[in-house]
């Protein structure tokens, strides 16, 4: 009997903290829902930025042990389950009585003990204590209800202005990264250029374009990179003035007056310098003295070789002394060429005396050091070139690797101004990139407007209506269409004709007819079959080469 009271009881106690728990989950999560409805509503009337995805994992795991934590705390104890369990079956206090004598020696209190275990046995408790969700379940799904349509239909307003100033600061932000993005992607050439020149203090500033200052907007952050890439240009071109760019450019117009020659090697240096190759004129310089440190030239040969220099010498020599091109800028301004042979103070002061401007006088000044600087360095090659053989141990090989020394150098400063002038170029165009956008009041297109009937404008066409500038095309998709103009061939020479600016430094060819046709015929089969020209094409190929071929034979 003892066994089943307590079994009785026990199941009781179960199913009153099921309950329990149920009641403590619905208020707590009732008083969630009305704070869930105040930050709904906070959110969508101040644009406060509350509800996110942590804090809604966050809240749910509060309030769930706040139920819980309540729960625990509120556990039903075996006296308050006798009592509640008395009086729902009306059992006049038979299990708390039992309960409270459970110990007691007394002869009553063990009868009253008995009779109610025995009682306890015949009670059928489970009616009496449901499983089932209190009321409160219906104001927390109340609330929670309300929670939703808010959340899902209430506009979003701002009345305090919250939600204008985040989407300010998220704009201000994106246009921060926006303008790192363009200084980063504007800079990326520039660095490149300037690496390629090698100085390591323009490395260092260049360093310093991708700082961007914290909080410095974005138009202020590109000015600071206008003005930094704008440093960097001005010691550039420091350095370009340096190296006399003018002077290296009057001396390859001075090169190409050298006069041609019958002989093979002579030739090709005389080529190789007038078209400002001094890489390809070294190359020959120091395939010859190859070519006589292994003994490879007979003694004909060095002495025919180091008559070449030497005449070669003797034109660089005359072309130094002439100073044509001075002469032919002082011409221009109607002056004496005898000008050109004063030295720079005396020009100074015979360029005053004519009436000349300050800025005239300085340019004319810089073309004449430009033009003796050309002369000087052709003088220079000249005197080494001079050089071979002239002593009585005849030609060697360290005097041609002192011309070839010399035209290495020439190369050199011919690749640095290259470079330094390709750098500016790139910096003027990051400046122009970066610049853009920046000034007021432009890019902009007018409305139509209907034109004045009794007036012309300043195009060819009458009065009339228009629509102004169109906006360009932003995406970048063209098409193109395959035309062809209906003519007839008249008489001429039907293959393009190359015209040249300047000296023409002709060449003798080396090479028969036959062997240049046969050359061009085996290039355009190897076109066709890697598909660089059409095939419909190759019949047309082939009846050109033909037709050469023919020409040669007559």
């Amino acid at each position: 009997m003892l066994k089943t009271f307590e079994k009785k009881l026990r199941w009781i106690r179960f199913r009153c903290s099921i309950n329990l728990l149920l009641e403590q989950l619905g208020r707590v999560f009732a008083a969630a829902g009305v704070i869930g409805v105040l930050t709904v509503l906070a959110e969508r009337l101040l644009a406060f930025s509350i509800i996110s995805s942590w804090t809604l994992w966050s809240f749910l795991a509060i309030v769930t042990a706040l139920a819980l934590l309540s729960w625990l705390l509120n556990q039903p104890s075996r006296m308050q389950v006798a009592f509640l369990l008395d009086e729902r079956l009306k059992l006049n206090e038979r299990f708390s009585t039992t309960l409270a004598m459970a110990e007691s020696k007394d002869p009553f209190a063990r009868a009253a003990c008995q009779e109610a275990r025995q009682t306890a046995q015949l009670v059928r408790p489970k009616g009496y204590f449901p499983i089932k969700p209190p009321k409160c379940w219906l104001y927390t799904t109340s609330t929670w209800f309300i929670v939703g349509i808010l959340f899902l239909f209430m506009p979003q307003k701002d009345l305090l202005g919250f939600l204008a100033k985040e989407q300010e600061q998220q704009e201000q932000a994106r246009q921060v990264q926006l303008a790192q993005k363009d200084i980063k992607q504007t800079t990326s050439s520039v660095k490149l250029a300037v690496k390629q020149l090698g100085n390591p203090e323009l490395d260092a500033e260049l360093a310093k374009l991708s700082e961007m200052p914290k909080g410095a907007k974005p138009d202020i952050a590109k000015r600071q990179a206008i003005r930094k890439l704008g440093d960097i240009g001005d010691k550039l071109k420091k350095m370009q003035s340096n190296m006399q760019p003018g002077s290296v450019e009057l001396m390859q117009r001075m090169l190409k007056q050298l006069r041609g020659s019958s002989n093979a090697f002579s030739q090709q240096l005389r080529l190789a310098l007038a078209k400002g190759n001094f890489a390809q004129a070294s190359n020959l310089m120091k395939q010859f003295q190859k070519q006589l440190l292994e003994g490879k030239l007979s003694e004909q040969q060095r002495k025919a070789l180091s008559k070449q220099l030497q005449d070669l010498a003797g034109q660089l020599q005359e072309l130094a002394r002439k100073n044509e091109q001075f002469e032919a800028e002082l011409e221009k301004l109607g002056l004496n060429k005898k000008l050109a042979k004063l030295n720079e103070e005396q020009l100074r002061k015979a360029l005053q005396n004519q009436g000349l401007s300050k800025e005239k006088i300085e340019q004319l000044l810089q073309k004449m050091a430009a033009c003796r600087s050309a002369g000087s360095r052709c003088s220079g090659i000249g005197k080494a070139m001079a050089a071979c053989g002239a002593g009585a141990g005849g030609l060697s090989g360290d005097e041609l690797a002192a011309v070839a020394e010399q035209l290495d150098e020439l190369e050199a400063i011919s690749q640095q101004i290259m470079l330094t002038q390709a750098t500016l170029d790139e910096i003027e165009r990051a400046i122009g990139c970066l610049g853009q956008g920046m000034c007021q009041g432009l890019g902009g297109q007018s409305p139509f407007r209907e034109g004045l009937a009794e007036r012309y404008g300043p195009g060819t066409g009458g009065p009339g209506r228009g629509y102004g500038p169109r906006g360009s095309d932003e995406d970048g998709q063209t098409s193109a269409k395959k035309t062809r103009v209906k003519n007839k061939t008249g008489q001429g020479p039907v293959v393009a004709s190359w015209y040249f600016k300047g000296t023409q430094v002709k060449g003798q060819a080396k090479r028969d007819f036959s062997e240049v046709i046969q050359a061009g015929r085996d290039s355009a089969a190897e076109a066709i079959s890697e598909n660089q020209i059409p095939r419909r094409y190759e019949e047309s190929v082939k009846k050109y080469f033909g037709q050469l071929e023919e020409s040669k034979n007559k």
